[in-house]
């Protein structure tokens, strides 16, 4: 997979922007606040029609313009692919793919795919498990795109389901005290209202186990190929002397068959009073989390800021690994600002591993060595979003 071309109109602090890609290695460079990040952020969004620093699409427009543009050329399975996307000032997106309208997210997932590696990133092991799934569905949506529809559907049956548990909590609030139990024969089934309809909560929880075990069963299996990737590569780097797993935590008991989605359901009927308790769902995939373990301890809790950087820069290339596997084909790498996070060893590492993969890096200085060793390319420079082409180096 490669990003050939890129136009930008009006798309954050970039007026008019057209810029054709080397095939390897992009290395741009600029001072703060110039518009490195929005670059990247724009080759972001050809992959997952979303940004990855806001979920909020009417920031991608340059202030005081009613829409901005991000057209794409790219090179996915050896076909030749235009992604256009237009953003309007209230959020909506518009995408085309070769001049069609795409009209479903995963009908745009997979044509090309992109790896990020942020500074955020690097904190992966220590904040919070929101963030965690958050990578785990990202790398899974671009990957598997029925992930996505299945973490679709589920999130919109989640989403009606705290609706009527928050219904509830708000009932009990006026009717009971914090130290009453409430149960469901305390309210009626046939409440006037819909939203109160106990109905209405075995249709969700039967639709949360039915996606809920497609998500455990796709989340357990890349956690399986993260922990094989990623410890080989963390052995490698720390030259055999740390061993890392990665496990996947669920909320619920889960097993694989034909039960798994009835054994999902039960638990989800069982957990209900619990549920109207607190005023939300408190089990389901919604609640899981990853773990990692070095030589068999908890790296959140004994692992040092070394040993954590070391292991999110493991996971990345892990995923440029799973992803060959699964695509046949190579991602594209965006390597954000991350660098100069990592000292020179790590640098070095990463850059060895990475041959045959498109890459692109921002980042404000470069080390001179670091330069030497990617080995070709073109370097770009920004300032104040305009875009120079220095020369090969």
């Amino acid at each position: 997979m490669k990003i050939n071309s890129i136009i930008l109109e009006n798309f954050r602090n970039y007026k008019n922007l057209e810029l054709d890609f080397d095939d390897s290695r992009n290395i741009i460079v600029g001072e703060n606040a110039q518009g490195k990040t929005n670059l990247i952020e724009a080759i972001y969004l050809t992959a997952f029609a979303r940004s990855f620093r806001t979920n909020n699409s009417a920031e991608l427009v340059m202030f005081g313009e009613d829409s901005g543009r991000v057209s794409t050329d790219i090179t996915s399975e050896d076909i030749e692919k235009n992604i256009n996307i237009v953003i309007r000032s209230d959020g909506k997106k518009m995408i085309k793919k070769d001049g069609k309208a795409i009209r479903k997210t995963t009908e745009l997932l997979n044509n090309v795919v992109v790896i990020i590696f942020s500074p955020d990133d690097l904190r992966i092991i220590k904040d919070s498990p929101e963030k965690r799934r958050t990578f785990i569905n990202r790398e899974l949506s671009q990957m598997r795109p029925r992930y996505y529809e299945v973490f679709r559907r589920y999130s919109d049956a989640l989403r009606q389901k705290n609706a009527i548990l928050k219904g509830y909590f708000n009932i009990k609030k006026k009717t009971f005290t914090r130290a009453d139990n409430l149960s469901l024969n305390d309210i009626s089934p046939y409440d006037n209202s819909r939203q109160y309809n106990v109905e209405m909560l075995d249709v969700f929880d039967r639709q949360l186990a039915d996606n809920g075990y497609e998500i455990i069963r796709y989340r357990k299996e890349f956690a399986e190929m993260l922990s094989q990737e990623a410890g080989e590569i963390m052995n490698k780097i720390s030259g055999g002397r740390e061993e890392l797993r990665i496990e996947y935590k669920t909320s619920c008991d889960f097993i694989t068959g034909t039960e798994g989605r009835d054994i999902l359901y039960k638990q989800f009927y069982h957990n209900r009073e619990k549920d109207i308790y607190n005023g939300y769902a408190t089990l389901g995939p919604h609640r899981d989390d990853i773990e990692f373990y070095i030589n068999g301890k908890d790296a959140k809790k004994y692992g040092s800021q070394g040993q954590q950087r070391t292991i999110a820069l493991s996971l990345k290339l892990a995923e440029i690994r799973i992803a060959r596997q699964i695509l046949d084909e190579s991602p594209v790498l965006l390597l954000d600002d991350v660098l100069s996070e990592l000292d020179l060893d790590r640098q070095r590492f990463l850059v060895s591993e990475i041959d045959d993969v498109q890459l692109f890096i921002t980042s404000a200085e470069l080390n001179e060595d670091v330069i030497k060793d990617l080995r070709g390319g073109t370097l770009f420079r920004v300032e104040n979003g305009t875009i120079t082409r220095v020369d090969k180096y």
